[in-house]
Formats: C-alpha cells, structure tokens, sequence
C-alpha cells in the first residue's frame, strides 16, 4: 500500500509561520493568532480580509501577495515550523507496513529538504514530490508511480482531496491544517481524522 502525504498543515504545524509573517507585511493588524486561523480556517483568503478589515486597494492586495509568496519560505520564517506532536514516531511506525511518499506544493524543493533533514525524516519517504508552483500534484505522481484503488492521499485542504480523488484513490482529510470540518466536507474525502495520529489505513472502523 502507498500512501501519499502532505506536508504543511498535515505533517508540520505551519500556523505560526504564516501568521506571523502576515502580521509582519500588515504592521496595522492587530488579528490574533486564534482570530486570523479563524477566518482561514472558513477558507476566506487573503485578499477577502485585506480588503475588508483593513481597506486594502486591489494594488495593495497584489503588493502583499507578492511579498508574501517572495517570504513565506525563507529560512526565518520557515523556522518556525514544527513537526506535530508524535509525528516522527507514527512515520517510522508507519514506514515499515507501507509505502510512504511526501507531496507538497513548496516553491523550493532544497529548502524542503532540508527542513525534511532537520526533523530526521530523511529516511522516511520513498520518494518527496515538490511541486515548485509549477505542476500539479496529481501529475507530478502519475508520471512515475502507479497508484491503486487501495491506496490514500492524506492531507488538509481540498486541493489535496481533489487530487487523491484524480489518482482513483482513497483520501483522508485532517483537521490539523488549514480547513475546518465543514469546508472539508464540501470536498467529500473518504474519512475526516482531527489529525495524522488517527489515521490507520488497515482499520476496517467506520471513522467519524
């Protein structure tokens, strides 16, 4: 069995880096933590709370989004990424009854690695598909693995969803990321778990 993980949201809590380096290129936010997860979490992106809290003209969304996708995976802010608590454990438990693969849509596939060897995951994928903003995911597996109806794609959006579901294999959706319970469900995947520690993919449980 091969089972396809995403990382950020899904491995790795990324919630601080990206908050913070919202509140680093909107100096007059005064947005939480908890409040701005809140509204990504209802899937309402950047431009729709730029505009609406903070009176952001269509130039100044497009300066931001630029900057932002300029930073986000600096090494400064990518240090403040973390694997999840018990993270490690479960891929190594997990590495030696399955085939695991890594797939994420990072821009820079070094810097990805590399944050991969800072946690001592080294040894734990098969294979790390890093997207670059260039491909899609789905097409970035096909080309060279052959994927099964016994098969999962796990991750936290709908976009990792949608992809599992173009590969004709199972997804499951954590709650752990980016995507509350209801915008997931709009997605339709197989099982939804609050995190990568409940996910059993030989479990024959109805999952909730």
């Amino acid at each position: 069995m091969k089972i396809f993980f995403d990382l950020d949201g899904t491995l790795i809590d990324s919630r601080e880096r990206l908050y913070c380096l919202f509140q680093h290129l909107v100096p007059a936010s005064v947005l939480t933590f908890d409040e701005y997860w809140n509204y990504k979490r209802k899937k309402t992106g950047h431009e729709e709370i730029l505009k609406s809290i903070f009176s952001f003209s269509q130039s100044e969304v497009d300066l931001f989004q630029k900057k932002w996708m300029e930073q986000i995976e600096l090494p400064q802010w990518l240090a403040l990424d973390k694997p999840f608590n018990g993270v490690t454990d479960y891929l190594i438990a997990a590495k030696k009854n399955y085939d695991l693969y890594l797939v994420t849509s990072r821009q820079f596939e070094d810097l990805a690695l590399l944050q991969l060897t800072d946690y001592g995951w080294d040894d734990i994928f098969t294979n790390v598909f890093v997207t670059a903003q260039k491909s899609e995911k789905n097409d970035m597996i096909k080309k060279t693995i052959v994927t099964g109806a016994a098969d999962w794609f796990v991750g936290d959006t709908g976009k990792d969803i949608q992809t599992g579901k173009s590969l004709g294999i199972k997804t499951a959706a954590v709650l752990s990321g980016f995507l509350n319970k209801e915008k997931l469900m709009e997605y339709k995947p197989d099982i939804i778990i609050d995190t990568i520690l409940d996910f059993d993919p030989d479990n024959k449980k109805e999952y909730e």
